[in-house]
């Protein structure tokens, strides 16, 4: 799943099956570098559909429950 990432949001938001949040933390994210590889390839197609097979490509990626995050359009045009 890939979700929007909110203004100054620095964990996780997603909410498990009972409605909790997860709060774990958001880690940056290469999907298409040369040192790593995605074991979910549903998720790598999804990521690569959205925004192509960049090995320049920075995502957040939550350490707890793996949810990716867009990142803002501020950052994406830093780091993008």
């Amino acid at each position: 799943m890939i979700k929007d990432l909110l203004p100054r949001q620095v964990v996780c938001n997603e909410r498990n099956a009972k409605g909790k949040p997860c709060h774990g933390k958001l880690k940056r994210y290469y999907p298409f570098a040369g040192y790593y590889n995605e074991p979910d390839k549903t998720l790598r197609q999804e990521i690569e559909s959205e925004f192509g097979k960049k090995k320049t490509l920075v995502l957040l990626k939550c350490e707890e429950c793996a949810v990716v995050f867009r990142l803002p359009g501020e950052l994406k045009v830093k780091f993008g």
